[in-house]
Order: structure tokens, then sequence, then C-alpha cells
């Protein structure tokens, strides 16, 4: 850092370049256009005036921000032509994944087929990048095979995801991926499969080796560690795998990469040892051992599928072998540094993929494990000393990240790693290895046989394990307090620890300065269907649970169970408003939450749920007021319980699916219905919200919890017109997201997920 504050530039800085280069990258992603983006770049830009250090790293940022906008149009710009709803797009696509069921739901319903594919041609039309789209085929469904393709009439929309504030951002995931558009085949049309016959050697090669495997009762495992498909692992060893903080073992990455790499290096050098062979002197034998062992890592990554981790690692030791080979230092920063520049100019929208942060993070504390705390491993306590070091500055190092991503950590992951860390490594990737080569050549092995009862007691072991306890959940952690943890840990190693309380301060001033808000209220993001958080103190007040779907997955599952363990909120009571799917969809999987004393109606599943009572009920300092049914209706949605939130300032109303003549009879009844915010009755469905059931009200706000482009078409265009004429502010979760209401004593502020996080290359 002290080389930026000088006067003098060196006749190549290549640190100032890579280190612009980086920051312009980041900067340009997830800044650019924005007040931010232009401060930060007119502050650099002064300071080059008087540091010519600084005038490098303007030029690196600018080359940077050009060469991923250059990126970005060339490979990415590309959006589904005027989408209508409902309109049908002729497609030549090639079929490149074919999905699982996620859930095996147990009954007689035809589940679709699920795919992605490569689309070839659109309405007639090449397309020149590269374009994936996901479909799902329901009627008539013949049999698919991958590099297949079809041409067909597809009814597509420009994918969207459900945004709900700290869920993964899928819309990301899927713009990295090129997965521009989601819809289904329209079987009114001709379809037409032209079938791939020709020869795929990766595929024949994956299954000549998963033939060895298959009848294991662990195939799941092995093609984890083969072929990086998690597909088949049971969503029980999923979570405890995260608890225990080893699911980056089932990542082909740096790991797996790096052993591969070490059993080609040390296969050829055993064999040269034991046959007595001699070479010349003129042949370097340090470079044959590093070239096979780098073409066992290259085969590695090619067999299984080539993912985003394993191209990673394999970039990485891509460049320590070469510097290796030629003699300079291999394990250092500055060859990190040359993989870090490589990678990004192969694809710099890999910084949308958390991959990448843990990847290179995880190699640079290596790095500084190596250099920092090197010494002499003579005896069996010291290596073990030397690697429980190591493992704890990777737990440490790697806590802030794991913390943002998942909103919690593990705390035994370093003791686990410390055993399952070399038990992947010197036995069962080497073992899974052998068996493969084995099964190439048609050699038999019982190796296998013991790996597998190995195995079989181990996950035996772990079913039995409450891990749960492990697992330290801390709610959600912001990307700027993420960056001034690791500044924090930079300076206490530099040799500007002054500055090292400088984050430390600003952290505690945001904490103390912040502005608690009295009580909250958040409208998830849930598509056509409605949840509902009401929290003061950390305790919540839920009103309804979204729907459930064909898959077998509901929203309480993917979208609100995860929203509620990531803020830390205890669930005290749980109102239903009414049985319909998209209300009350997710009912079992809140059940096996744990939450089933929560309810506070009846229910007996699958079909009856009991109407709400009527009366009022303190919640912390907030009053609770059930005002409807007051009659029973033969129709489902007149019998949702229409509930008022309200303190001493300000309230909400939750009036369910109700239609107008349930509006009618409330008003009728001279209930008192005002409030500041309303979430507009059945999504804002035209059977409801009349414009006296709106002025009854009279909110300030109305939020409408719908799905974007949905089939209903809600909010529905004259329920729009009808708060507008009455002046009332409006909202809606499918272009929004997740919208929340935070309430203090003489104010109320509205925020939403896709206003915070609005990111220039998602156009939708």
């Amino acid at each position: 850092m002290n080389d930026f504050f000088c006067h003098d530039a060196k006749m190549f800085p290549y640190s100032q370049i890579c280190f612009g280069f980086v920051f312009g990258c980041l900067l340009s992603l997830f800044q650019f256009n924005t007040p931010v983006f232009f401060a930060i770049f007119a502050c650099i830009l002064i300071l080059s005036l008087y540091f010519k250090r600084f005038r490098i790293l303007v030029l690196s940022i600018l080359a940077a921000t050009i060469y991923l906008l250059a990126y970005y149009h060339i490979f990415y710009n590309w959006e589904l032509p005027q989408y209508q709803r409902g309109k049908s797009y002729k497609i030549d696509a090639q079929v490149i994944k074919i999905y699982e069921p996620l859930i095996n739901t147990g009954n007689n319903i035809e589940h679709p087929i699920y795919f992605k594919a490569k689309l070839l041609k659109l309405d007639h039309e090449n397309i020149k990048q590269t374009v994936y789209i996901n479909l799902s085929w329901y009627k008539n469904k013949p049999q698919l095979n991958v590099n297949d393709t079809l041409t067909a009439n597809v009814k597509v929309k420009p994918f969207r995801s459900l945004q709900n504030f700290g869920g993964a951002n899928s819309e990301l995931w899927a713009f990295y991926n090129h997965v521009k558009a989601k819809g289904y085949i329209d079987n009114k049309f001709g379809i037409k499969i032209i079938k791939d016959n020709a020869p795929d050697t990766q595929k024949i090669l994956q299954q000549k080796i998963s033939t060895a495997f298959i009848k294991s009762i662990n195939y799941w495992f092995y093609k984890a560690i083969l072929f990086g498909d998690k597909s088949a692992m049971p969503h029980t060893y999923k979570e405890k795998f995260k608890i225990m903080g080893i699911s980056h073992l089932f990542a082909i990455s740096g790991l797996h990469i790096g052993m591969m790499f070490a059993i080609g290096f040390y296969s050829v050098k055993f064999i040269i040892i034991i046959s007595m062979i001699k070479p010349k002197q003129k042949l370097n034998i340090n470079t044959l051992y590093t070239c096979t062992g780098f073409i066992f890592a290259l085969t590695y990554t090619l067999l299984s599928g080539c993912s985003i981790s394993a191209i990673r690692a394999l970039i990485m030791l891509a460049v320590f072998s070469f510097m290796y080979i030629k003699g300079a230092q291999y394990f250092s920063y500055r060859a990190l540094q040359y993989a870090l520049i490589i990678s990004l100019l192969i694809n710099p929208f890999q910084l949308l993929n958390p991959g990448i942060y843990f990847s290179f993070l995880a190699v640079y504390i290596l790095i500084f494990s190596y250099t920092k705390f090197s010494m002499e491993h003579n005896t069996a306590l010291k290596r073990f000393s030397w690697l429980v070091i190591i493992q704890m500055n990777l737990t440490i190092g790697l806590f802030p990240l794991v913390w943002f991503f998942n909103d919690g950590a593990s705390f035994i992951g370093i003791f686990v790693n410390l055993i399952a860390i070399p038990l992947m490594a010197l036995f069962i990737l080497p073992s899974i290895v052998i068996i493969s080569f084995s099964s190439l050549f048609n050699l038999s092995t019982s190796l296998l046989l013991y790996l597998d009862m190995f195995l079989s007691e181990l996950f035996w072991y772990l079913s039995e394990l409450e891990v749960n306890v492990f697992w330290l959940q801390l709610g959600e952690l912001s990307w700027q307090s993420l960056i001034l943890i690791y500044l924090t840990l930079f300076l206490s190693f530099s040799s500007f620890k002054f500055f090292v309380y400088l984050p430390v301060f600003i952290l505690l001033v945001n904490k103390l300065t912040e502005q608690k808000s009295i009580w909250q209220v958040d409208i998830l993001d849930v598509g056509h269907g409605l949840s509902v958080l009401i929290s003061q103190n950390n305790k919540t007040y839920v009103y309804d649970i979204g729907a459930k779907y064909m898959t077998g997955l509901s929203i309480a599952q993917t979208q609100i169970i995860p929203y509620i363990k990531g803020k830390n909120l205890t669930i005290k009571h749980t109102m239903l408003s009414h049985r319909d799917n998209d209300h009350v969809g997710g009912l079992q999987d809140w059940i096996n939450f744990g939450l089933k004393d929560t309810l506070l109606i009846n229910t007996n599943l699958p079909q009856e749920i009991d109407t709400c009572t009527l009366g009022l009920m303190k919640f912390g300092d907030l009053k609770i007021q059930n005002l409807w049914p007051i009659t029973k209706s033969k129709k489902s949605n007149n019998n949702s319980c229409v509930v008022k939130v309200s303190d001493d300032n300000f309230s909400i109303l939750l009036p369910g699916d109700i239609h107008k003549n349930a509006e009618l009879e409330l008003i009728s009844k001279s209930v008192d219905l005002k409030a500041t915010i309303l979430v507009s009755p059945h999504h804002g469905s035209n059977t409801s919200s009349s414009s006296g059931f709106i002025a009854a009200v009279s909110p300030k706000w109305v939020i409408h919890s719908s799905a974007f482009n949905g089939r209903w078409l809600m909010p529905h265009s004259e329920v729009m017109h009808r708060y507008t004429e009455l002046g009332v502010q409006q909202l809606t979760t499918g272009i929004s997201g997740q919208i929340r209401i935070k309430f203090f004593s003489d104010k109320y502020l509205i925020e939403s997920t896709r206003s915070k996080q609005n990111y220039w290359f998602l156009v939708n």
C-alpha cells in the first residue's frame, strides 16, 4: 500500500494494474451508472493529479469498465423480443440438461418434464449468443435425451424469480448462466425431435464409470464427487453437511483438482522410481511429473462436466504449474494475481458467483499461512499443529463470507474439516479414482465393497446425529459490513496497523446511530399468493403462508422458512385466512418445521381450516383485531379472516380474499376499517376492492400481493384505476419484490427488494 502514496512510478507497476482491474470490474459490475461509481472514480482521479500511482489505477479501472461493458454486449446482451403474454414462439433448441423431479408427491398426477435447452433459433432467426431457456412439457411427453434437438412452439416469458430480502437471487444466477427465459411446450402445434446419435466421448466415459457405482446405496455420494451432480443427494444430508461446514467437499473445486494433480504427479514419480529408469540429464524430471499431474486434473475436470468451480481451480493450477516449471516462485501472491486476472478476462461476470470469492480467498489464506507460519515439520506433532493453524486461519478468514451468504456459520467446521479433508484427500478420493480407472479397463476390484461399507457406517452415524445445535444463526450481514470486516483483518496484518480501528469505529457508529423501527410489516414476494409477517422485537405474527406447487415444493419451504431463519425471527402466532392453496399450501411444511403450536385456528388436513374467532388480542405493544367473518359464507374466499393490526398511530388491514359483498357487509356493520396500509383483497382481483370499501379504509398505500405477469393478470386494471381515483399509492410484489414497511413513532418508511437490489444488467 505504501507504493501508492509516492510521486514516482515503477517501470511496470503490475500490482497496481491488477488491483485496479479487479477493483474496476467490481465497481462497474455492482455500481455502474450510480452516484457511488462516479464519486469513487472522481476521488481516485483527483488523487491521481498528485500521486502518480493513482494514474495507473485510473487507467486500470477505465480498462476494466470498458472490458466488462464490451463483454456484456458481446456475450450477454440478449433479451426476449417484445414479450406479450400468451404469445407463442417457434424455436429450435438443443436439450442440455433434464432435471430430476424434486419431490415425489406420491399421487397419480402426471408430472411434466423439466429441462434446460440451448436456444438455436427463435422465430426462424439464428441466435448468435449463448442463450438458455428452462422449459417444461406437460402432455404427450416423448423420451427426451441430452443433446437431442427439438423444433417446437413454446410459450415463454423473460426469466424472473421471487425476490425477498436475504434470499438467494435466482435472477443473478440465471443471468450469469445465460438463462434468459422460461416457459412450456405448446402441444397445439407440431413438434419435431432430432435424436442425437453422434458418439459423445465424455458421456460414454461417464456412463462407463457410473456402471461401477450405480448399484451402490451410496451412488448419490459418488455421483457428487465424480461429476459434481448433487441432484440425487438426500436433502437431510445436504443440510447436515452445511451445518457441519463440509459442503465444499461436494463442489468440484480446488481440493479435488489439487488431489487429482497430486495423484498424477506422485503416480508417475513412483513408477519411475520402481522401474529404475534414469532419465537423461537434459530432461527436467519435475516437468514430467507436473505435466502428468496437470493432465490428470484436466481429465477429471472434463469428465466432471467442466463446472465453474472446477475450471477456476484448473486455471489456478495451470498458473502455479507454469511458474513452477519456469523456476519462479509458484505458490505466491503474484501467481494468485495472475490466476485471478486470467479468470476475469475469461469472464468478468464470474464476480456474480460466490464461489470465486471463496476460492481465491481460501488460496490467499493458504499462501499467507505458508509464508507467515512456515516451520520445520520433522515430527508428527509439528505437522499436525501446522495443519491446525492452517485450518484455524481458513475458518477465521472465511467466516465473514460464510456468514454473508448463509446468515450464519458452523462452529464445529474447524474440527470436522481436520478429519474430513485428510479422509477425503488420502482415502476416499484416491479409492474412487482407482475404482473408476478399473471400470474403464473392465478390471474388477473389491475396493468398492469396503469403501461402501465404510461410507454406509459413516452416513448411518451422521443420520443419527443431531447437528442443528452446531449451527450459529447470526442473521443478515450487509455487504458494507462485510467489506469493513475484511478491511479490519487486512489492516491488522499490514504496515498500517494504526488504521485498524477505523473500520471498527465505522461499524460501531453505524450500529449505534441506526434508527430502529418500533414494528415492521413484511409482505413477502410469494408469486400468486400471500404471506405477511408482522414483527416487533424479533417476535413475529404470520398471516398466511403461500402456495404449494405440483413439484411438491411450497412457498413456506423455499421462501418463508429460510427468511425466518435468516432473520432470527421467533414465530409466536400464525393466522391462516382461509383454506385456498395460495394461502395455506405450505401448512404441512409449516407443521414439520415445528410451528404447529403457533396456529391460531384449528386445522384438519388436508381440507378443513376453521374460520377465525372475532375479537382483540395483544401482541407486544400492538393490537390485533379479527374483524371478519361475522357470518359464515358458502364461498371460501368470503370466509377469509380479516385482521387489523395497529399501534397508537398507524395500522394495516389484511382482508384475505373477501369479495365485494363481504366488503359491503363489513361497511354496513360500521366496523372500523380505517388503516394506513391496506393489502388489497383477493390480490387485486376485480371481484373485490369496491370503491366504497376503499373509501371506508382510506389507506395511504395499498399493496397487491400477486405474481409478475401471472395467469390471472392481477391486480386488475379497473381495480388499480379505483385506487388511483381515490388518491391511494400502489405497490405490487410481482413488480417490486418483497415490500417492507417500518413504523416509527411519528412516521413510516417503505422499501422493497428490487429498489434495493437494482442491477444495471438485469433489464426485466
